[in-house]
C-alpha cells in the first residue's frame, strides 16, 4: 500500500510537470555558424520524449533477447550435465558389476558431457583405470585429485593404498599422514597408519597418531595405552646399547601404561643386567614375581636368572619365600632343583602337580628326575613318550594367521601388528 501510494503521487508530479509545460511554451534558439534556429519548447520535448521512449524499447527488446538467450544456453548446459551424470551412474553400476566394457564406454561419454566439472570424471577415472590395470596412470589421476579441495582426500588415499601395495611404506606413510590431517576419522585409517609406522620403525610416529586418535575418539584410552605402550618398548629395544639409561625411562613408560606384560619386563630386566647392577636386578625378579607369578614371567626369569648366573639355589628359595605354594614358584623350584641336581627338592615340590593327566612340562621334568637320580631310562623314556600326548603348553600365537613363535614381537613372523596372543591352540579355536 505504501509503494502505491508512492507511485501515485509520483505520476500525479509527473502529469502536473507536463501540463505545465505544454500549457506554457516558450521560444528554444539555437545559434549554428551564421544560421538561427528558433522552435517551441513543446516540439523539443516531445521528440525528447519520442527518443527516450525509443531507447527504452531498444534496449527493453535487447536486453529480453539477451536473457532469452541466456536461458537457453543453461538449459542446454543442465541437459549435457544431465546425460553426463546419467553416464556417470551408468559407469559406477558398471563398476560395481564388474562390467570393464561398458564402465570405459560410459566413462567416455560422461567426460563428453562433464568437461566442466573435473572432480566427477577424475573419481570415474580411477575406478576404470583400476579395472584397466594402469597404475602410472592411476597415479597420475591421484595425483590430479590432491589438486582439489573436493578430491584432495580420495587422491591421498588413493596414492597411500597405491604405495602400500608396492610395498613403500615411507611414501605411504607420508601420503596417509596428511589424509589423516584433513579427515582423521576415515574408516580404518588410523590402523593402517599404525601398521606403516611399525613397518618402518617410526615409533615417535605411532606415538603421537596415537595421541591424536584419542583426542579426536578414534580409539579408547586402552587402545591409546596399547599402542603407546608399543612405541615406548620398542625406542627402549633401540637405545637398549647406545643409551641404556634413556632405554630404561622408555621402559618403565611402557609398563605404566601396560602394567606387567610379561615381554616389557623382560626387556626391564635384560636393560638392568646389561646395566651390571645384579643386586637391582634381583629385587627388581623378586618384585615382579610377587606381582603376578605366571608361566611366561617364569620362563622369562628362568632365562635371566641363568644368564646372569644367579641359578643356585639360595637364589631361587630368597625368589619365591612369599608365594612358595604357588604352582608356578613349585614349578621354578623343579626347574632349578633338576638343573643343579637337587632330586630331594625337586621330588617334594613336584608332587600334587602330576596328578592323572599332567601337563607337558611336568612329564619332562619327571623323566629329567628319573634319568638324574636313578638313571632309570625306561621310566624316564616312559615319561617322555606320555609327554607327546599331554596337553599343549602356552605359546605365542599370531590370532590372525594362528601362526606360533617363540618370542612376543610388535609385528608377528606373519607380518600382522600386535596380533600376538600368549595361549594355547586350543583355547585359541575356541576363541575363533
Amino acid at each position: 500500500m505504501y509503494k502505491l501510494s508512492i507511485f501515485i503521487i509520483q505520476l500525479l508530479f509527473l502529469i502536473i510537470v507536463l501540463t505545465f509545460i505544454f500549457t506554457n511554451p516558450f521560444i528554444i534558439s539555437l545559434d549554428i555558424g551564421n544560421l538561427k534556429y528558433s522552435f517551441s519548447s513543446n516540439i523539443f520535448f516531445v521528440i525528447s520524449i519520442s527518443l527516450g521512449f525509443i531507447l527504452y524499447l531498444v534496449f527493453y527488446l535487447f536486453y529480453r533477447v539477451r536473457l532469452s538467450f541466456g536461458k537457453y544456453l543453461l538449459k542446454n548446459k543442465y541437459k549435457k550435465i544431465e546425460k553426463g551424470y546419467l553416464h556417470f551412474v551408468d559407469a559406477m553400476i558398471a563398476v560395481a558389476n564388474k562390467d570393464n566394457k561398458t564402465a570405459i564406454k560410459s566413462h567416455r561419454k560422461m567426460t563428453a558431457y562433464l568437461k566442466d566439472d573435473p572432480s566427477l570424471s577424475l573419481l570415474l577415472k580411477s575406478e576404470v583405470l583400476k579395472i584397466e590395470k594402469k597404475y602410472p596412470e592411476l597415479n597420475n589421476v591421484y595425483e590430479n585429485m590432491i589438486k582439489s579441495k573436493k578430491t584432495e582426500a580420495l587422491g591421498y588415499r588413493g596414492l597411500m593404498e597405491q604405495n602400500l601395495k608396492n610395498h613403500d611404506y615411507h611414501h605411504a606413510f607420508l601420503y596417509g599422514e596428511k589424509l589423516f590431517s584433513l579427515n582423521p576419522n576415515i574408516e580404518k585409517l588410523y590402523e593402517t597408519l599404525i601398521f606403516i609406522a611399525a613397518k618402518t620403525k617410526n615409533w615417535n610416529q605411532l606415538i603421537s597418531l596415537s595421541d591424536k586418535a584419542f583426542s579426536n575418539k578414534i580409539i579408547n584410552k586402552s587402545d591409546l595405552n596399547e599402542n603407546k605402550s608399543i612405541g615406548y618398548y620398542e625406542i627402549a629395544k633401540i637405545k637398549f646399547d647406545s643409551a641404556p639409561k634413556d632405554a630404561l625411562k622408555n621402559i618403565l613408560k611402557a609398563i605404566e601404561l601396560k602394567k606387567n606384560f610379561p615381554p616389557y619386563v623382560k626387556l626391564h630386566l635384560e636393560i638392568f643386567a646389561n646395566l651390571n647392577d645384579k643386586r637391582g636386578l634381583i629385587k627388581l625378579i623378586k618384585k615382579y614375581w610377587n606381582l603376578n607369578p605366571n608361566s611366561l614371567l617364569r620362563s622369562i626369569i628362568t632365562k635371566i636368572l641363568i644368564q646372569n648366573d644367579l641359578s643356585e639355589t639360595k637364589y631361587i628359595d630368597d625368589l619365591v619365600k612369599n608365594n612358595k605354594n604357588s604352582e608356578e614358584s613349585k614349578k621354578l623350584l623343579v626347574y632349578f632343583a633338576i638343573k643343579n641336581l637337587n632330586w630331594d627338592i625337586a621330588r617334594e615340590n613336584i608332587l600334587g602337580m602330576i596328578g592323572a593327566n599332567p601337563s607337558k612340562e611336568i612329564c619332562y621334568f619327571m623323566s629329567d628326575i628319573e634319568l638324574g637320580e636313578n638313571n632309570d631310562k625306561q621310566k624316564s623314556d616312559a615319561w617322555i613318550m606320555r609327554a607327546e600326548n599331554a596337553s599343549s603348553e602356552d605359546m605365542w600365537i599370531c590370532r590372525i594367521t594362528n601362526q606360533t613363535q617363540d618370542e612376543w614381537s610388535t609385528l608377528s613372523n606373519s607380518g600382522n601388528y600386535n596380533s600376538l596372543v600368549w595361549t594355547s591352540h586350543k583355547m585359541l579355536r575356541q576363541n575363533n
